[in-house]
């Protein structure tokens, strides 16, 4: 579904990303590993065309997306969950739901997908009606996740999902991924909790100063002590 090949990004002279080269296959869940500021908030960054400094060949579901615009990059399936979350103050769980659909065109399809969403989403379901940041960290991360949902995308990309999430939370977070993968959703996850990570993985990717040096499979780096030593420290 996603072939990257010698992917470069710059923020301004800084070359944070170097000749990443990568592939996640159709309904895989792939992880991307590796110490803070090795490059994989970038990486996503750059998939979803928000760093515009970068070049290298990126094709997405047989299209190349490397010169594509944002819009372009989400009509053709591709979702992105950043780590801060972005949840819209003043607005409801229901009305943050809704604006997962504003550029789609599904949007005249609220109310089902909404409830679709929220046979996913049980939590959420019990709290449409409340205003969006009132509820805990993990709700609003899940809200998050729902919210790109909602757009049916093929693929989703997120970014440190669990990050100061309460222990409860995480695990429901992590089996709601599972459920996600099943229904053919395809991910692609940056998460600093790398042995929940690892146990839900088809593969991931090592980065180390913006370049991949080791891939493998979740089962196999999950074993490697080693390896999590060197490059999973956060």
């Amino acid at each position: 579904m996603l072939h990257l090949e010698g992917l470069n990004a710059w923020y301004e002279r800084s070359h944070v990303v170097q000749d990443v080269s990568l592939e996640v296959r159709r309904g895989e869940i792939v992880t991307l590993m590796g110490r803070n500021g090795a490059g994989k908030t970038t990486t996503l960054r750059s998939l979803m065309g928000l760093v515009s400094q970068r070049s290298g060949s990126m094709r997405f579901d047989g299209h190349d997306m490397l010169a594509a615009p944002v819009h372009a990059r989400f009509h053709a399936g591709l979702a992105y969950v950043p780590e801060e979350r972005r949840i819209v103050a003043g607005l409801t769980v229901r009305e943050n739901l809704q604006l997962g659909l504003i550029a789609s065109p599904n949007r005249h399809q609220v109310p089902r997908l909404i409830d679709e969403i929220a046979e996913t989403f049980p939590r959420l379901r019990e709290r449409l009606d409340q205003e969006a940041t009132s509820m805990s960290g993990g709700e609003q991360q899940m809200l998050a996740i729902a919210r790109a949902m909602m757009a049916r995308p093929k693929m989703i990309l997120l970014d440190e999902p669990s990050e100061g999430i309460m222990p409860l939370l995480v695990d429901e977070i992590f089996q709601l991924f599972t459920r996600m993968k099943q229904a053919g959703t395809t991910i692609l996850l940056v998460e600093q909790n790398v042995e929940r990570a690892l146990r839900i993985s088809d593969r991931a990717y090592i980065l180390d100063q913006g370049r991949v040096v080791l891939c493998s499979t979740g089962h196999a780096l999950l074993a490697d002590t080693a390896v999590q030593a060197r490059y999973c420290a956060v």
